[in-house]
């Protein structure tokens, strides 16, 4: 498997809102809303402790899992399996 094909993608956004309308655009796509290719997470501070905990775990193999994030996981938590970062 071409190494590209494996890894997270953080993107981090402003706020909230734009979490949001980055994510409903995304599943505007067939591509984002097949769950054997991608797996969406969002990351803000309003998120409960499980939904959180979520963006942990690696998923399955040639899944790849996006975090789209506020500046929570910019300085305070480690997301391991993270090899693109998308600074807006």
């Amino acid at each position: 498997t071409d190494s590209a094909d494996e890894g997270a993608i953080l993107v981090f956004m402003p706020g909230m809102m734009e979490i949001t309308k980055s994510i409903d655009e995304l599943y505007k796509s067939d591509f984002f809303r097949d769950p054997s290719r991608v797996i969406i997470h969002p990351l803000h501070s309003s998120l409960s402790t499980t939904e959180q905990t979520a963006i942990f775990q690696v998923p399955p193999k040639g899944v790849r899992k996006i975090v789209i994030s506020t500046n929570i996981a910019e300085t305070s938590i480690t997301i391991e399996d993270v090899v693109f970062v998308v600074d807006t």
